[in-house]
């Protein structure tokens, strides 16, 4: 089952950055406190959790991360509880996301590094208490990242389908995680037969093949025998995740003066940043805007250096 719960179809903006041609898919745009690009997953990672009439969610995530503020959000609005497992980050801890998730009343568990390498036995383990008393857990990966997640950004591509012309475009650009999103767009446009490459800027420091294997996991499991097109951009990570660099801040200043978009910096800066490097001069991109901007309150201290 399929919810109905963000704001669609999101704004497609043409936009010109050093005389490149970008075009910005505003899923930024799709929500306001659940915003960005986790609300499409969750239409149907949350419907099928109400399909099996559960009452509690469980999922994962950095200190700041949207998917769990995301999740939290719309999880009480469907009248679940929630469990958030995150994981150990200091800079900013009290302020963003993690304070939503706070207000908004989630029973928080805060994880360790080594810890959270196990993250998904952790949660099972939690399920398996949790119904041993009688609830009933819905289980929810880290951003939302599995097949079912990734329908909806399939539909995503259908949706920018009719509001252009993709054939026109040579690129798409998108944040890479946890490689949900990337592969939901892949598939999407693989199933409309297009030939616009997608490509996915990765924001951490996972081994490339170890993403790759994910995205082809995530094909396979929506019907996509082809895994040809895989594109993914190195070098724009920085330390790691959730970390950015003083150039991904100064990109945030950048747009947001150009044009008044708000980049955020785990994700879009990055990948913007990445765009902006390797697109050619001539080409003619869309960059799909994944939202994050609570994340950008618990880098004030960082961003002080360059405003």
């Amino acid at each position: 089952m399929k919810l109905e719960l963000a704001k669609k179809p999101t704004p497609l903006e043409k936009y010109i950055f050093d005389g490149k041609e970008v075009w910005i898919k505003r899923d930024d745009m799709t929500d306001f406190v659940a915003s960005g690009n986790k609300i499409r997953k969750l239409e149907y990672l949350l419907g099928e959790a109400l399909e099996r009439k559960s009452d509690v969610v469980i999922t994962c995530g950095a200190i700041q991360s949207n998917h769990a503020r995301a999740t939290n959000y719309l999880a009480k609005r469907l009248g679940m509880d929630v469990i958030l497992f995150l994981k150990e980050w200091y800079p900013g801890r009290s302020s963003g996301n993690f304070l939503l998730n706070h207000l908004m009343g989630a029973k928080i568990e805060i994880v360790t590094p080594n810890e959270y390498e196990d993250i998904d036995e952790i949660m099972r383990n939690r399920a398996e208490e949790l119904e041993s008393m009688g609830k009933r857990v819905y289980v929810i990966p880290e951003g939302g990242s599995n097949f079912i997640g990734s329908k909806g950004y399939e539909d995503a591509v259908f949706e920018l389908n009719k509001q252009a012309d993709l054939e026109e475009f040579s690129a798409i650009y998108v944040a890479t995680s946890s490689a949900g999103t990337y592969a939901g767009i892949l598939s999407g446009v693989k199933k409309l037969g297009l030939k616009v490459d997608v490509r996915g800027v990765v924001v951490h420091k996972k081994p490339t093949d170890v993403v790759v294997e994910k995205i082809k996991r995530i094909l396979s499991q929506l019907g996509i025998e082809d895994f040809s097109g895989i594109n993914l951009l190195r070098g724009f990570e920085g330390k790691d995740y959730a970390y950015p660099e003083e150039e991904d801040l100064k990109m945030i200043k950048y747009v947001a003066s150009e044009s008044g978009v708000i980049l955020d910096p785990v994700y879009t800066a990055k990948a913007f940043r990445g765009m902006m490097e390797t697109m050619g001069e001539r080409e003619k991109v869309i960059f799909v805007h994944t939202g994050g901007v609570f994340g950008l309150f618990a880098q004030i201290q960082a961003l002080e250096g360059i405003l």
